[in-house]
């Protein structure tokens, strides 16, 4: 065990769950949404999700609570993004409510308004 100190800035990080509303626009919806990230303290994780979601497009952003997860979510799409969160990754978690039911394009019966995809908007995954 060594006492030099280290050069990484978030070795003492926490990952920090932030939870709000963002507008893609002044005049849009506003979508609920949940961040996961790592950063030294409060001020940080704030910008840090403030300049992930301007780098996504949205223009507005109201945060409601602010904490510290001391472990991983069970369940996804929290589980996944916490993942993220502990690899450097900003994780935004969308939650988009559906305005009437999608079709299959099968046989032409409603489908779940379930999108997978839509709850890793903005994930930034290695290639």
């Amino acid at each position: 065990m060594s006492d030099t100190p280290t050069d990484d800035p978030l070795a003492d990080a926490a990952i920090y769950i932030l939870l709000g509303r963002v507008w893609a626009d002044q005049n849009g919806p506003e979508v609920p949404v949940h961040i996961l990230l790592r950063a030294p303290d409060d001020d940080t994780a704030i910008r840090e999700a403030l300049n992930a979601l301007a780098e996504d497009g949205y223009e507005e952003a109201e945060f409601d609570q602010i904490g510290t997860l001391t472990g991983a979510p069970d369940e996804e799409p929290h589980a996944s993004a916490y993942q993220g969160a502990m690899e450097g990754e900003v994780a935004i978690v969308t939650f988009v409510e559906e305005e009437g039911p999608i079709e299959d394009g099968i046989d032409g019966e409603a489908a779940d308004n379930v999108h997978p995809f839509e709850a890793l908007k903005g994930w930034k995954g290695e290639g």
